[in-house]
């Protein structure tokens, strides 16, 4: 790989490897290049149409069978006059029905649209309005939002489990229809499919990704990750998360079983992947830390599992270090952002087995993948930043996003003209190319002209062993502006004071970077995406 040994960072990427097959894409069973998202179920269905695509407690569908579906759902969308373009909505939980409607509305050319089922009422109704579908399926437990998604203006169908006063059963719906594949071919600058943002920083905004956008994302996974027609993946993460989603891609690409149960607590997660066997499984780093706290995670069989990928944001070391002595497996970090088409860095499985003089790479969140340009530029200037320093992480290449939906300012705000997105992320390179997080930017704290980054503070109070988890926030000063304020909640039957931990991180860490004050609570505050919401502990302690 290229390392910076100049002056400045610059763009740091590395080669392809020997082992990719195409040096930009995954590809399909048959060879050919993953450029449209519609060709996922055909091809994978011509190549093994009669081993398990999908895996639940009430059965299994095959590849042949979830094509079958996803054309019918295709042919339905058509019937009720879906063009070309418009949007097909899905929201509920990770089911065969959503990879149908995802793949079926692709087989016609509408853009499937994924919408976190965890939002309450008001925020569905603001991205309904937003993203104007023409169709809404509502998955299993969802009945709530039907009348709310038939308000809207540009729905002519909602969807529903069970027929209801404002919607169609889902069965009903697909009753009658052929299983014809609809045969539309998407192009590459046409929208693929939408996200939306979770709106930690002001209204969700729709994210549009093009095929070669998903097709160029999932290739580093594809390669790397072992992944074949014996495995068993499993996602706890949502499909409307891009991480989520990316396993659900290139397990159908790849051929693998995609196992849909969706864990309702870390012990019916560490339950699942023992009696499953599950070989691939993703998580956020949160999930990981509740799964390994329980008492069956130090006693359970870990034999099946081969990989666990995790992302979404930086693991404390020491959690990290816990996983990966108790589960086993092989680790593989990946940061990135549903605008980047989800993972541009990889930590791999080797860089997870340090030497002494490696360890430190377990902070990072590993190097870039194969053909994502990564700098770190300073926020202000624009000017990129040297080797070690801290700046906001820019990414280039084919894995960032077409554009916010609908949303011009946004997006110029977002990509530069020259086509980089900037991340909003704190970042610093290293001289092997290794990419370190230290905040997002606005959370950012400076107390008296000093810049404290809070994760950096929050990794060390993890180490602590009274310490569960833990949030710093800057919070007004008179005298420095702003301070560090530690929001933690304690481990169980742990006791601490404020004092003491005040003092304990001022014998490890230079001291206008250690809190000023501490305030113990029983839960940190998550949005419905499970990402904490640092803006509302500003609110609650300033």
């Amino acid at each position: 790989m290229s390392t910076p040994t100049h002056e400045q960072v610059g763009q740091v990427t590395v080669p392809v490897p020997p082992e990719y097959r195409d040096p930009e894409y995954a590809l399909h069973a048959d060879g050919s290049r993953v450029e449209r998202l519609e060709d996922v179920p055909r091809r994978r269905a011509a190549a093994t149409p009669d081993l398990p695509a999908i895996i639940q407690p009430s059965g299994v569908t095959s590849f042949a069978e979830l094509d079958r579906h996803a054309s019918r759902v295709g042919q339905a969308l058509l019937r009720d006059g879906v063009q070309a373009g418009d949007r097909v909505a899905y929201i509920g939980e990770n089911a065969p029905s959503f990879l149908a409607v995802l793949y079926g509305a692709s087989k016609m050319g509408a853009v499937p649209t994924a919408l976190n089922f965890r939002l309450a009422v008001p925020e569905i109704e603001y991205i309904l309005g937003n993203g104007e579908p023409a169709v809404v399926v509502l998955g299993r437990g969802e009945e709530r939002l039907a009348e709310a998604a038939a308000a809207v203006p540009s729905v002519r169908t909602v969807v529903t489990v069970e027929a209801g006063p404002h919607s169609v059963a889902y069965d009903a719906w697909l009753d009658g229809v052929s299983d014809d594949d609809p045969g539309y071919s998407r192009g590459p600058d046409e929208t693929a499919l939408m996200f939306y943002t979770s709106g930690t920083t002001g209204r969700p905004k729709g994210i549009e990704l093009t095929g070669p956008n998903l097709g160029k994302a999932i290739a580093a996974m594809h390669y790397v990750l072992e992944l074949d027609t014996t495995s068993i993946a499993l996602a706890p993460v949502p499909f409307f998360h891009v991480s989520g989603l990316g396993l659900a891609l290139v397990s159908n690409v790849n051929g693998s079983a995609l196992l849909l149960r969706n864990p309702t607590s870390p012990a019916d997660l560490c339950q699942i992947l023992q009696e499953e066997k599950v070989t691939h499984a993703v998580a956020v780093p949160t999930v990981i830390q509740f799964l390994i706290a329980i008492p069956e995670a130090q006693t359970a069989d870990w034999s099946a599992l081969k990989y666990m990928v995790y992302g979404s944001s930086p693991m404390p070391e020491p959690v990290l270090r816990e996983a990966t002595a108790l589960l086993g497996c092989k680790f593989l970090q990946s940061y990135g952002l549903t605008e980047s088409t989800g993972g541009v860095t990889m930590l791999t499985p080797d860089d997870h087995r340090p030497t002494p003089e490696t360890a430190q790479r377990l902070r990072s969140v590993g190097r870039p993948m194969p053909n994502i340009p990564i700098r770190i530029v300073d926020p202000v200037t624009l000017e990129d930043k040297a080797v070690g320093e801290r700046g906001e992480v820019w990414i280039g290449g084919a894995h960032v996003m077409k554009r916010y939906w609908r949303n011009e300012e946004a997006t110029d705000a977002a990509i530069t003209p020259d086509g980089w997105l900037r991340s909003g992320d704190g970042g610093s390179i290293d001289a092997d190319g290794y990419l370190y997080l230290h905040d997002r930017i606005k959370d950012m704290i400076v107390s008296g002209g000093e810049n404290i980054f809070p994760a950096e503070v929050e990794s060390l109070l993890t180490e602590h062993p009274a310490v569960a988890q833990v949030a710093v926030v800057g919070v007004p000063s008179e005298r420095w502006g702003e301070s560090p304020l530690a929001v933690v909640v304690k481990a169980p039957d742990a006791e601490v004071t404020e004092a003491e931990l005040i003092s304990w991180a001022r014998e490890r860490l230079a001291h206008y970077k250690c809190p000023t004050a501490v305030a113990f609570v029983d839960a940190l505050p998550l949005n419905a995406s499970g990402k904490l919401l640092k803006r509302s502990l500003r609110e609650q302690f300033s």
